[in-house]
């Protein structure tokens, strides 16, 4: 706080108590919470000490020059009060509705005003009578403000308010100081019910802006650390959605679905969430920042291992050498037709054979191809179909290492062979496993109970077509599945404040079950809080109607519901919030919102509730 050198006039008494008023001042100022309050709090405080019937304070907003080239710096109208207005009742309408008016003005930071004036050049300007300016001065007061209230600016005191580097912050106006602190002040009675701002006063209120600046500029420094987090996780979705634009979709509207899941449970009355609630705004902060940051991790998971809609697909589908190979198949049968025929063979059962080994083909192609579609169950006699297709020969004339970057090259040990060689049609080559190194197996330290394959990819075509479900190797499930790990470990590796230490839990959580079988740690229902438990619905039930998804149809939301419904059944998610989620309507209320209109079916809620009451969260 700047040193007050109280004028000699200011008995000791005097000091003293005001010494100790500034001291209660800057702890009430040290405790405020955003700016707006703070600012009415200095306010306040000035117009208190001085004996002020009204104020305003102007905040300097600085250009970015970056994205307004030649632009001018503003002041903004942030608070004012006045005392007598407020205690008439016929004008106090009308003065709420212009302070809100006031609340939103800019203007250009010019020397015309008087508190531009003072904000350019530092000084105070201590007036006696507003209308009795000298008109040769280069600056000016505007009235207008006090014609639309009825009011009558008389004495003013205008300070500018500047932080420990010297930056003008802001601007501190007192208007009216009064001679009977309880007197209310019309147009009429102004003049003789105020008196001029002494310099006590104005010594009192340039310590006191002093301090204000630099609570202010605290208090700005904090917001702007608020905004840039927030930017930050907008520019980690949207990285996301830049990749993948599926998870993106994913990623922003999750936070959406969760968050209308969490105002329900709070407002509960009764029931096993009656008692939930978060303690104020920045707990919604900590839970909706968890809950955009839940698939931060995806950011490392590739792209087409997050988008495979087949199960050959790597960077691009391999069915297309699949199919070249098949067509040399079908070019070998017709030159062993024309050596046939060359060779004065029988026609008519050359043409027999090539006709049969066409059809042979083409049948066999198609079912590689719908194998490759992961859309029907792979069971034994499939697979063992599919080793017999494969275990056919062609012959490869060309140097299979030629073209290769390094990397690719250090895989392929097998090399070394004599041209022409013969080559399965579909194989598990060693060039093919992509091993995993020490560096990716996450530290223990972390407590992760997911079993970790032994190879980072394995690219085999057997390996892939053989897949019993779906697209994905036990490798590439495990990758996607390995997005919480990294979520977690980016997450924990953050130094976020005390306020929001909990945005890992509610970001890492949303794959556990009540069961305790779920990943990435295991744990128990009475290791998930309420906003886990929140997390998981909304994930899964996105992911169920999600309609922007490579691999998958859109389900409809008696569809999502059941299956949803199933997911509570088998304890892997919370039945009281399930149940919420049905009663509340926020199904609906997500569906219009963000389904396609032929996904939006008649459900039946009552046959998707249990029957019988569980119990607490």
């Amino acid at each position: 706080m700047t040193e007050t050198a109280f004028p000699a006039s200011a008995s000791t008494g005097t000091r003293d108590q005001t010494l100790v008023e500034i001291l209660n001042i800057a702890a009430a100022l040290s405790g405020a919470g955003d700016l707006r309050t703070l600012l009415h709090l200095i306010l306040t405080k000035s117009r208190q000490l001085t004996g002020s019937d009204a104020g305003s304070i102007f905040l300097v907003e600085r250009v970015d020059q970056r994205k307004d080239p030649g632009g001018v710096d503003k002041l903004w109208f942030a608070v004012s009060q006045n005392a007598s207005l407020a205690t008439d009742s016929a004008q106090f309408g009308r003065q709420e509705d212009i302070q809100q008016e006031l609340s939103n003005l800019r203007f250009p930071l010019t020397s015309e005003r008087l508190v531009g004036w003072s904000a350019l050049t530092g000084e105070v300007l201590n007036i006696p009578d507003a209308y009795s300016l000298d008109p040769a001065l280069p600056y000016r007061f505007d009235s207008k403000v006090d014609k639309e209230l009825g009011y009558r600016a008389v004495s003013m005191l205008t300070v500018p308010m500047r932080s420990t580097s010297g930056e003008t912050v802001g601007v501190m106006q007192l208007i009216n100081r009064k001679i009977d602190p309880a007197a209310v002040i019309t147009a009429e009675t102004a003049q003789a019910l105020v008196r001029p701002f002494d310099a006590f006063d104005q010594t009192l209120i340039q310590a006191l802006a002093s301090q204000a600046a630099v609570c202010v500029e605290r208090t700005q420094l904090l917001e702007a650390q608020r905004q840039l987090i927030d930017s930050m996780i907008t520019l980690l979705a949207g990285a996301i959605d830049a990749k993948s634009p599926y998870t993106g979709g994913h990623c922003a509207r999750v936070p959406e679905l969760a968050l209308m899941l969490a105002r329900a449970a709070e407002e509960a009355k009764e029931g096993p969430l009656a008692g939930f609630a978060f303690k104020g705004e920045e707990e919604w902060r900590e839970f909706r920042i968890g809950a955009w940051l839940h698939d931060c991790g995806k950011i490392t998971t590739p792209e087409y291992v997050v988008d495979k809609a087949t199960k050959l697909e790597t960077n691009y589908n391999r069915i297309h050498e699949v199919r070249t190979r098949f067509e040399v198949l079908l070019r070998d049968a017709r030159i062993a037709w024309f050596e046939g025929v060359l060779g004065g063979g029988d026609r008519e059962m050359l043409n027999r054979l090539y006709r049969e080994r066409e059809v042979e083909l083409q049948e066999q192609f198609s079912f590689v191809a719908e194998c490759n579609l992961g859309a029907e169950f792979m069971g034994p006699e499939k697979v063992e179909r599919l080793r017999s297709i494969g275990a056919q020969t062609w012959k490869r004339h060309f140097d299979s290492s030629l073209g290769l970057a390094w990397e690719e090259l250090s895989r392929h040990t097998q090399l070394l062979q004599t041209l022409p060689v013969e080559e399965s049609l579909l194989a598990d080559k060693v060039c093919h496993i992509i091993q995993r190194e020490q560096n990716q197996i996450p530290e223990e330290r972390y407590g992760f109970k997911m079993e970790v394959p032994e190879h980072l990819y394995n690219l085999g075509e057997i390996h892939n077509l053989s897949v019993c479900r779906g697209t994905l190797t036990d490798e590439e499930r495990y990758k996607i599945n390995e997005h919480i790990v990294q979520t977690i470990i980016m997450l924990e590796g953050l130094p976020f404040p005390a306020n929001l230490s909990r945005v890992s839990e509610y970001a890492g959580t949303h794959h556990e079950t009540l069961d305790g079988k779920g990943y990435p740690r295991k744990l128990s229902a009475a290791e998930l809080s309420v906003p886990s438990r929140i997390m998981a619905i909304a994930d899964i039930f996105e992911a169920l109607t999600a309609s922007d998804r490579p691999y998958k149809k859109a389900k409809t939301l008696s569809q999502s519901l059941r299956i949803l419904s199933g997911f509570r059944d088998r304890e892997h998610i919370d039945a009281d919030l399930f149940e919420l989620f049905l009663r509340s309507g926020i199904y609906q209320s997500y569906a219009e919102l963000y389904l396609l209109p032929e996904q939006i079916d008649e459900v039946d809620v009552d046959s998707l509730l249990r029957p019988t009451t569980r119990g607490g969260v």
